[in-house]
Parts: C-alpha cells; sequence; structure tokens
C-alpha cells in the first residue's frame, strides 16, 4: 500500500508539473504578445522612433542626454576606455563612435554595439548621411530617456537608439547649418 500512495503522490506530482509548465509557457506567451502589442503601441505613438530599428549602446553616465537627439561625427575609432572594473573584452562587442549632440554641438564617445544598423560615415561630408532621404545631410538619432547601469561600472551606462523620423530630422537640420558644405 505504501508504494501505491508513492505512486500516486508521484503521479500528482507529475501532473501537477506538466500542468505547472504548460501553464507557464502560456503565460510566457501572454506576456511576449503583450509586450510586442506595447511596443507596437509606443511606435505609434511616435514616442521613441522606430522601434524596430532602435539599437543598443554604451556612454558616459556624464555624456548622457534623455531624449537628445544626435548624429555620428566619426567612423570607428580603435579605442576603449580603460576603467578599473571594465576590462576590453566587455567591449568587444562595442564600436566607439564620436556623436555630436544637436542641442549643444558637444562632442562625445558613444560605444556602439556591433549589429546596429547605423549607416556608413562619409568622410568628405563628415558624417553618417541619411541613406532614405537625402544623401547630402546627416542621419539623426534619439537617445531613449531610460537606462540601465553597465555592470558594476558608475561611469557607464546601457542605452537605446533610433532614427528620428524624417519629418523631423528636416525640421531639425534646417534650423542647424553645422552640417552644411560651404561651397
Amino acid at each position: 500500500m505504501t508504494e501505491r500512495k508513492n505512486g500516486l503522490l508521484f503521479g500528482r506530482s507529475d501532473d501537477s508539473r506538466r500542468s505547472f509548465l504548460k501553464k507557464g509557457a502560456l503565460a510566457t506567451s501572454a506576456l511576449t504578445i503583450g509586450a510586442s502589442g506595447t511596443a507596437v503601441a509606443q511606435e505609434d505613438d511616435g514616442v521613441f522612433g522606430d522601434l524596430d530599428d532602435a539599437w543598443k549602446a554604451l556612454i558616459n553616465v556624464d555624456n548622457f542626454h534623455p531624449n537628445g537627439r544626435f548624429t555620428f561625427v566619426s567612423e570607428v575609432i580603435e579605442w576603449n576606455p580603460s576603467y578599473g572594473d571594465v576590462q576590453d573584452s566587455w567591449f568587444s562587442d562595442y564600436n566607439t563612435y564620436q556623436i555630436r549632440w544637436l542641442n549643444g554641438d558637444e562632442i562625445v564617445p558613444l560605444y556602439v554595439a556591433h549589429d546596429a544598423n547605423i549607416g556608413e560615415y562619409d568622410e568628405e561630408l563628415g558624417f553618417i548621411p541619411d541613406a532614405d532621404d537625402d544623401q547630402n545631410q546627416p542621419q539623426l538619432f534619439e537617445m531613449n530617456r531610460e537606462w540601465t547601469p553597465f555592470s558594476d561600472n558608475n561611469q557607464l551606462i546601457t542605452v537605446n537608439a533610433s532614427p528620428v523620423t524624417e519629418e523631423e530630422e528636416d525640421d531639425i537640420l534646417e534650423t542647424q547649418d553645422w552640417w552644411q558644405t560651404t561651397a
């Protein structure tokens, strides 16, 4: 009789475990669908650029401007920061670029994830041009206002950025002339 009790308990345990796993899988699916619905809603609201084109980067906390707009003004620079707790190998997934913040013309380094789609730097123009619109004007990006700490380092943060819309880009560049070539 003890074996039968153990067998029943074991059988119930398996049933409970299967039931739990099924419910967990359903919950995960629902969360995934809900999260993608939230992303679509944010994209449609225009709150943060096109989320499909968003990419990850690292930036020094002192150089971070939430919702700030910027453009790339360098090609990849063969340099990584040297912080006590940040090892060079941590930067193996990032490329170092120089960006220009449009609100203050400040130029600072940005460590962009290798898989980010930011375009190709044009040495003659001095920036990464807008491939979709006027190729003689810079592609502008917007920094997300949310960030997370990078490891245990209090100097670097992980951020997301995405291209601004063509309309916003044209409006911004109408008031800026630093990017125009003098002939």
